[in-house]
């Protein structure tokens, strides 16, 4: 048959129709030599498995743990992992260990997995305010009564006996200079922990041990998701804290009080969605302002004047049975007022045994006889031997090392010589107390 689009070539039509012909032949052929041509061989290559980030951490933290030191915070175990994490083999060289993925996440992962890493610690994030503060050596806390929350200041804290039972959680520190004026801790015997945002791990474990010693805890936060989500974590298991379990009483800020006080509310937005603890408790009403992830909220700050803030506070503790003042028991009382006495009577006779012998003079008198065995006109030598003696040492540490050496050597003089002029002040006062017409017998 003639093609359709014949061009005038009669060879090349011949050709093509001889070619239609022998076409399927050619096939065949073609088809039976590769049957006969050997099987190609086939290569199959298992993938190598990819080795993740979590796993090359997890596999070097327990030699990074040792490099760290005895004490050491998130940071520091950071710097001793990142290392050997890059110098692993199948570590990717463009992949970069993130602190905040490492110090959040892969602590948290392998403490559940393998319990609490030891010296590892939190720098203090906040600050606990006693009331009635006194110098205590046992219970840990400084003179002035704040105790900085950090893992080891929370670890060797002890709660002092018989001064406050309620602490009182807030989570913006600021509100502490409003509070002490208010003396909100001195009048409720109410130990305040003050914080920005989420307490760390120091608090929670404060709370925990405050609860075994009944001691009645409190909350105060903001009214918007993560102000509610601040309560649930001071009450209850988080995934750094799996078995953490307080009873705390939230007081607040709510959607209701702010409702009820005639508060501004502010917009606000997130990238990320509201805890399920949270969302899964709000009221209907708190669920006209809170949205997955925006809505409307309201600050604790926003309770104008600060002095309103603080009658909220109180009216709120009072709502939920707050305890009245710490007066120790009967059984308790017995023995300590009986100390408090002792300790103030014998301050009494000290102060009167001062005054009738004019102690300050007679101290005056000793030192200026014994003055020239304490060679103070070479304290430079002294405190350049006791230098040599310690590196560690200040020069007033050192001087005050020298001094109580030359004291030792001369305590016995020292101690005759306090004693004669006692002895002689006694009987000078003996006699100006005796008149002509009486006999000291009389």
């Amino acid at each position: 048959m003639p093609k359709k689009d014949f061009d005038g070539d009669p060879g090349a039509l011949i050709g093509d129709t001889i070619f239609s012909v022998i076409k399927p032949l050619y096939k065949e052929g073609e088809k039976a030599k590769r049957a006969r041509r050997p099987p190609r061989r086939t290569y199959y290559y298992a993938p190598e498995p990819k080795v993740s980030q979590k796993e090359i951490v997890f596999g070097v933290l327990r030699r990074a743990i040792q490099n760290a030191g005895a004490n050491f915070s998130r940071r520091d175990l950071y710097y001793a992992t990142r290392p050997l994490a890059y110098a692993h083999p199948d570590w990717e060289e463009d992949k970069e260990l993130k602190y905040g993925y490492f110090s959040q996440g892969l602590l948290t992962e392998y403490q559940e997995m393998y319990g609490l890493i030891q010296g590892l610690w939190s720098d203090p994030r906040g600050h606990l305010h006693e009331p009635h503060p006194v110098p205590c050596e046992v219970c840990g806390v400084a003179p002035r009564g704040v105790l900085a929350l950090g893992t080891r200041e929370v670890l060797t804290y002890r709660f002092p006996e018989h001064t406050f039972d309620k602490i009182l959680y807030v989570e913006k520190e600021g509100e502490w200079s409003k509070l002490k004026a208010a003396r909100l801790a001195e009048r409720y015997d109410m130990g305040v922990a003050s914080a920005k945002g989420y307490p760390v791990e120091a608090v929670r474990e404060l709370f925990a041990r405050a609860e075994q010693g009944a001691y009645q805890l409190f909350v105060f936060h903001d009214a918007d998701p993560h102000g509610y989500n601040i309560a649930h974590v001071m009450r209850e298991a988080t995934k750094r804290m799996p078995y953490h379990k307080v009873e705390v009483v939230d007081i607040g800020l709510t959607v209701a009080d702010a409702v009820d006080m005639d508060l501004d509310f502010e917009p606000y937005s997130t990238t990320k969605a509201m805890p399920g603890r949270v969302s899964s408790r709000l009221t209907d009403l708190e669920r006209e302002y809170f949205g997955e992830y925006g809505g409307e909220r309201v600050e604790l700050n926003a309770i104008l004047p600060d002095t309103r803030r603080i009658k909220h506070i109180e009216r709120k503790l009072k709502q939920n049975d707050v305890r009245d003042k710490v007066i120790p028991s009967d059984e308790a009382l017995a023995e300590l007022a009986d100390k408090q006495y002792r300790e103030k009577s014998a301050q009494w006779v000290s102060g009167l045994i001062d005054e009738l012998l004019s102690t300050d003079e007679l101290k005056k008198a000793i030192a200026d006889e014994f003055i020239e065995k304490f060679e103070l006109g070479e304290a430079h030598e002294h405190i350049a031997d006791r230098l040599k003696k310690g590196r560690s040492l200040s020069w007033r540490k050192a001087l005050e090392k020298h001094l109580v050496a030359v004291k030792k050597s001369h305590a016995a003089e020292l101690k005759a010589a306090v004693e004669k002029r006692l002895r002689q002040r006694i009987k000078s006062g003996a006699a100006e107390g005796t008149t002509e017409d009486e006999g000291p017998g009389d």
